[in-house]
């Protein structure tokens, strides 16, 4: 059974806060409540690296509700004192693929994924990269305090080859490899589970799904006869012509002729080897006016 959902959002929780130390970019509110909320009241496993004093882990729990259950790791020793019921903390490295491994193999897939750690590109590189294919379908990843990528200190900079801008710069690539001309740039398993890539301010937002190459269709009658200087009956394929077919179908013509009687009358009209004086004869529906 789905619990109801906390009335209560982010921002709230957060100023009202009487639990373990919180500190965050006042415009981040907005963004994990747009990404997060569809998991609200449902029983989803939230990954957060780095936790500090803890504070977020249990604005978390309190956001996504009892049926969550919340995990954090940072490598300071300590952080294993923060451990309560709904939250299991553990000591670890994101830029060490065995500790990421073992932390996967216990708790994923996860549903979120928040990397909230060293902000060093090179580790969200890193986390994102082994922890992805952990991620559940239909899940998110979000890396906050992107703006690291901008600071020599952090080893980026604007334009940076190395930095995790570049790098998602590249996942947008891979996002379109469907339609690519490219040889260098072939469908990948980031084509195949990328949806989406969101950008804000200091944070980037993945989603993760299933997807097939993309399809495109055409439907309804040519009212040209060319399409931007091809004749039309060269850009419909088969599909299409199927289509059109089904419009004429008897019962497709009746549900034409119930919803816009007139129209279907002239449309009748036209097949019919009429004159254009004949033509102009035809009743036209109207908007009825008042008289005054």
């Amino acid at each position: 059974m789905r619990l109801r959902r906390p009335t209560r959002g982010l921002r709230w929780y957060f100023d009202h806060n009487d639990g373990h130390l919180i500190h965050k970019w006042l415009h981040y509110f907005p963004i994990y409540e747009q990404y997060l909320d569809p998991y609200r009241g449902r029983a989803v496993t939230m990954l957060e690296i780095g936790v500090s004093q803890g504070g977020s882990l249990q604005m978390w729990r309190h956001y996504l509700g009892r049926r969550a259950a919340v995990v954090g790791f940072d490598i300071e020793p300590r952080v294993t004192e923060l451990t309560e019921p709904g939250i299991d903390v553990l000591v670890g490295d994101q830029s060490d693929p065995v500790f990421l491994k073992s932390l996967c193999d216990g708790y994923g897939p996860f549903d979120i994924v928040l990397d909230d750690g060293s902000h060093l590109p090179e580790h969200q590189i890193v986390s994102i990269t082994h922890l992805w294919p952990h991620l559940a379908v239909g899940g998110v990843y979000l890396v906050e305090d992107l703006h690291s990528n901008y600071w020599a200190a952090y080893g980026a900079g604007r334009g940076h080859p190395d930095s995790f801008i570049s790098w998602l710069h590249e996942r947008v690539d891979d996002l379109h490899a469907f339609h690519s001309e490219d040889p260098d740039l072939e469908v990948n398993d980031w084509t195949l589970t990328l949806e989406s890539v969101h950008v804000h301010d200091s944070v980037a937002v993945l989603r993760k799904a299933k997807r097939d190459a993309p399809v495109h269709r055409k439907t309804g009658r040519p009212a040209f006869d060319d399409v931007y200087g091809i004749e039309a009956d060269d850009v419909i394929d088969e599909h299409h012509r199927a289509q059109l077919r089904s419009l004429s179908s008897p019962a497709a013509r009746l549900r034409r002729a119930r919803k816009d009687p007139f129209g279907a009358l002239r449309r009748a009209a036209r097949r019919l080897p009429l004159g254009p004086d004949a033509r102009r004869r035809l009743p036209r529906h109207r908007r009825s006016r008042s008289v005054t």
